[in-house]
């Protein structure tokens, strides 16, 4: 299966089989367990790229390029870290925007290390991936194009997004997910009450949503 991310701004092309060099930010792969969402509970290897095209207005987060990496070196230094016994070997590609880069040369040196790839985006940009997990969570509702996968997550707060933006840009619901969540914005590690106040009257008017939050934070981990 050929992975594809689409933008009618920019003609089809097709992905050759050659050795590319990813941007990575600072402490950019590393093990942990995932707090939030779905698949929270499962130990993953985060692999984090820089650069983000989406330009939220108020996100204050350094996407800056620390390093350069080949998909090769990436693989060979999540292999390292994740445990040779694990029941589940899952690398969470996330950034930044990771469909800023051609991810399909990565996905298949990490599938080669026996990975199961998980995918985070804004959903900016439609994607059609082969990759095992497809997790959205939208910062722009005017410009949320990705409207199925996996999981999408809403967090009232993150760079301005609030859900009033969402019901006028989507009035219908009009997404297709198979898990659908809102998650309270966490400032230093602590959730914000008026975001979690939204998220249960969310919850509690829409019951095809479910609550989620970063468990992390409250285990110790990254």
């Amino acid at each position: 299966m050929r992975f594809q991310i689409v933008d009618e701004n920019e003609p089809e092309h097709e992905h050759e089989c050659f050795e590319m060099r990813y941007p990575l930010t600072t402490n950019p792969i590393f093990w942990t367990i995932q707090g939030e969402g779905h698949l929270r509970g499962f130990q993953m290897c985060f692999v984090r790229l820089a650069g983000c095209s989406v330009g939220c207005d108020h996100c204050d987060t350094d996407y800056r390029k620390n390093e350069f990496a080949t998909e090769e070196e990436i693989a060979v230094r999540a292999d390292e870290i994740t445990p040779k016994n694990a029941r589940d070997r899952w690398v969470w590609v996330t950034g930044g925007e990771p469909t800023d880069h051609d991810l399909m040369p990565l996905i298949r040196a990490l599938r080669a290390k026996r990975f199961s790839v998980a995918l985070a985006s804004s959903g900016h940009r439609r994607v059609i991936p082969p990759v095992d997990w497809l997790s959205i969570s939208p910062h722009d509702p005017a410009k949320w194009m990705q409207t199925y996968g996996n999981e999408v997550k809403l967090v009232p707060g993150l760079n301005g997004f609030s859900i009033e933006d969402f019901r006028s840009a989507h009035p219908d619901d009009q997404t297709d997910f198979m898990y659908r969540y809102v998650q309270p914005l966490s400032i230093q590690k602590r959730e914000d009450p008026v975001s979690l106040r939204t998220c249960l009257d969310f919850v509690r008017a829409n019951p095809n949503w479910a609550l989620s939050r970063q468990d992390h934070h409250y285990w110790g981990v990254a």
